[in-house]
């Protein structure tokens, strides 16, 4: 029988940690600054990485390990390399590796003491014997199937529906997600819970001598280039952000580069072919994925972050630039509306001239830019992975109690 817990007691907890085994995009800051939090409370987190488990205390220590704190393992390393490797190399490989997966989650399970609950931040959870708690981030895979891979496309569709049938609770990361589960999915509301994400303390307010050394080494001047930051991928809409820049008058845009930030996603064709212009004469750049030191500089070097996105359940981008005293720009996408409320310029998401017009505009009105930093700073600081944390382990004790 599941003992009752009050609110301070410890508990073992067991993660998903498959979205940490690529570069840390939107699904691995989530399942990190949880793990970092509650390992922070004293509480015990293992996560499970498709291969191996990992534990959040180093031989029986009072420290975090170092894969929850931030750093990764031999083992981890291995397995993120093997994942990347078989996705490429191995056809069918979303056919078995699930079988495997679950033989490797199970076996970890017996040879330990079992955890009281199980999350799985990256929307379908292995099989479980207890509670169950699940992240569904977006359906943007059901409103925009033509954005997603085939192979992504077939093991949501194929396993997402039975997710939620198992999961106790279904935590969601904005109202508007909520809303769109109960639209596409015969899902009982009340399994679902709505806690928002958090932005970490790294991104505030940084001064140009500060950001001058990351800068420099990616040819950039505080102050003087529009930063678009997230995965390479068709749902972002970065084709938008490009034909607006390009609208600019040709010192202006020289003088302000539009910067990618992120890796690269899937589903780039038309998006490399809009880059060739504009990275051959120099009026976009292209920096890829940079480090989590690097990123919170450059959003704070930015003159504006421009975030054109069709569809989020969230986008912790633009959290992070307010956060960081920088404007945004983004698409009236009904989740960047929840997000951001008044404090950024809004244009749909295929209005190029809007977007450009919007670019101009912080460019040349300082009080406008002031403005929008009052704002977005006021609107970020209704958000922090500490409230994150704590509401998730209130979800947590609820089912397990």
């Amino acid at each position: 029988m599941l003992q009752k817990h009050n609110s301070d007691a410890q508990l073992d907890i067991a993660m998903g940690g498959r979205a940490l085994l690529t570069p840390l995009t939107g699904i691995g800051q989530y399942a990190s600054h949880l793990a970092r939090e509650f390992v922070q409370r004293g509480h015990n987190v293992r996560f499970f990485y498709g291969t191996h488990w990992s534990a959040s205390r180093e031989a029986g220590g009072t420290s975090p390990s170092a894969e929850v704190m931030g750093a990764r393992s031999w083992r981890t390393v291995v397995a993120g390399n093997a994942k990347r490797f078989a996705r490429r190399f191995v056809p069918g490989i979303y056919r078995f590796m699930p079988h495997v997966e679950q033989y490797r989650f199970d076996s970890g399970i017996r040879r330990q003491r079992a955890p009281q609950v199980y999350h799985d931040p990256n929307f379908i959870p292995f099989r479980f014997r207890g509670p169950t708690v699940i992240t569904a981030h977006d359906v943007s895979w059901v409103r925009y199937p033509e954005y997603h891979p085939a192979p992504r496309l077939a093991l949501l569709r194929a396993n997402f529906p039975r997710a939620l049938e198992r999961a106790e609770r279904v935590i969601v990361v904005s109202d508007f997600v909520r809303d769109e589960l109960l639209a596409c999915f015969p899902v009982a509301r009340e399994k679902i819970r709505v806690v928002h994400n958090g932005v970490s303390t790294r991104f505030r307010p940084h001064s140009s001598e500060t950001t001058r050394d990351v800068l420099a080494r990616h040819g950039l001047v505080h102050g003087q280039y529009f930063a678009a930051v997230g995965t390479l991928e068709p749902r972002k809409n970065l084709t938008t952000a490009l034909a607006a820049h390009a609208r600019l008058p040709a010192k202006v845009r020289c003088k302000f580069p539009l910067t990618l930030i992120g890796v690269e996603g899937w589903l780039t064709d038309s998006l490399h072919a809009a880059l060739e212009h504009g990275l051959r004469e120099g009026f976009v750049r292209k920096l890829g994925y940079v480090s989590d030191d690097e990123l919170p500089l450059l959003i704070a070097g930015a003159l504006a972050v421009v975030y054109p996105s069709v569809y989020e359940g969230f986008g912790l981008p633009v959290v992070e630039a307010m956060a960081s005293g920088v404007p945004v720009l983004c698409s009236t996408a009904q989740a960047l509306r929840e997000v951001a409320g008044e404090a950024a310029i809004m244009r749909d998401a295929d209005d190029v001239e809007g977007f450009t017009d919007a670019m101009q505009a912080l460019i040349d009105d300082g009080a406008l830019r002031e403005r929008l930093i009052a704002a977005g700073s006021a609107r970020a600081r209704c958000f922090s992975w500490q409230r994150t944390a704590d509401e998730t382990l209130a979800i947590y004790r609820q089912i397990i109690a």
